[in-house]
């Protein structure tokens, strides 16, 4: 499989550990779980990073892609 962007992410040894054992015992890499996580905590909480500005948004920009086979 080939990646157009990629990003370098760092876990402590007990992190690292957890993640290898999900990864072992779901039979996915750790890459595959992780972003998994990433795009299921973006999807659940899209006001978590954004700033304070008074406005609100009716539809999660994130993770919309443009399609609509979510």
């Amino acid at each position: 499989m080939t990646v157009k962007n990629r990003i370098s992410v760092s876990f402590d040894d007990a992190e690292f550990e957890i993640l290898e054992r999900l990864s072992s015992h779901t039979q996915k890499s750790k890459a595959e779980l992780i972003r998994t996580m990433v795009e299921e905590f973006l999807r659940d909480n899209p006001n978590r990073f954004r700033l304070k500005t008074g406005t609100s948004r009716e539809t999660n920009i994130l993770l919309d892609h443009g399609t609509d086979d979510n």
